[in-house]
């Protein structure tokens, strides 16, 4: 049996200027919101829950 979790995603995109070339960089946070996710009580993660974390995880690769 084949199960599809609801996937909860970001894109983090950082641009700089290195040798006169412009260069990018692209990557993408996620996490599903399934019954295994859980917070520290031990309860299911919800969108909201997940989507705070992502978007710091983006912002913390953002600012390396």
């Amino acid at each position: 049996m084949k199960y599809t979790f609801q996937e909860v995603a970001v894109k983090g995109v950082k641009r700089w200027t290195e040798d006169g070339k412009r260069k990018q960089k692209t990557k993408r946070f996620f996490q599903t919101i399934n019954p295994f996710n859980k917070n520290k009580s031990g309860q299911q993660k919800g969108r909201s829950e997940i989507m705070k974390e992502i978007l710091a995880e983006r912002e913390e690769w953002l600012n390396q």
